[in-house]
């Protein structure tokens, strides 16, 4: 929820703003504009829905430029760490970064890092099994309808030949997806949205040995992980999904080091 302003909040002598900011060196001057705006909503010196000084005022504060701020101001709002909001009432807000804004980090960090299949099965095997574990002790009755909706999808397109394989690729994401939803952390609902793109690359690879046994295989599959879920068996849902992403995990890396 915004905070409402007040006229204090908007006065350059505001206690609230008042010496939370110092002048910056010339040197990347609009990184340690980012770092100190971060810094402070890390240390709780700046709240969600706080409404940061004006452009001027951050101006004079950091001793940069308004270019120097606007770029600072849009890495921040890329980062999710403020919003702009225009007209009368609007302003620099602080906000709390949603899940995709942090994924999308973390799939354009991958990306540059260049992460291989078998660094993200090594990953997954163990992180995905952790979230099916958390998910059979906090799963609510609406997770567990979504995980044997998903499940019963994927079965019921299993037997027909004609359906692309991208769309079970999505129809499992989806299941993963919703796997780390029903652990209630955050922090594994955001990794599964920055993995999203790699892990549909990886499951591609697939497609040529996509038969309807295979198919039909992983349904069984996402079926047995969600009944474990709903049984509330945490070790047997961390078991199944290790055993599912490793399986598949295995044959996508097969596949690519043929294809060297």
């Amino acid at each position: 929820m915004v905070r409402p302003m007040t006229q204090d909040n908007n006065r350059p002598d505001s206690p609230k703003t008042s010496g939370l900011f110092t002048a910056v060196r010339r040197t990347r001057s609009s990184d340690e504009v980012v770092g100190q705006i971060r810094q402070a909503i890390l240390d709780d010196r700046l709240k969600t829905g706080d409404r940061l000084p004006s452009e001027r005022e951050l101006c004079r504060m950091f001793d940069v430029s308004r270019g120097t701020l606007r770029e600072a101001l849009r890495t921040l709002e890329a980062f999710g760490a403020i919003a702009i909001r225009p007209g009368a009432a609007g302003g620099i807000f602080v906000s709390e970064p949603r899940g995709d804004q942090v994924g999308a980090a973390l799939e354009a960090l991958m990306r540059f890092r260049r992460v291989t299949v078998d660094e993200l099965a090594e990953f997954r095997v163990s992180f995905e099994g952790e979230s099916a574990q958390w998910a059979a002790e906090r799963a609510t009755a609406e997770d567990v309808e979504r995980l044997f909706g998903l499940a019963q999808q994927f079965a019921e397109l299993a037997g027909d030949k004609t359906v692309a394989w991208p769309v079970f690729v999505e129809l499992d994401l989806d299941f993963h997806r919703a796997i780390a939803e029903a652990s209630k952390n955050q922090v594994r609902v955001a990794i599964m949205l920055g993995i999203h793109a790699a892990l549909s690359a990886a499951s591609s690879s697939l497609s040529e040995h996509s038969t309807v046994a295979l198919r039909k295989s992983i349904a069984r599959e996402l079926h047995g992980i969600a009944s474990a879920v709903q049984q509330r068996d945490a070790a047997l849902a961390a078991t199944r999904m290790r055993r599912h992403v490793k399986k598949f995990s295995d044959m996508e890396s097969a596949i690519q080091k043929r294809a060297r």
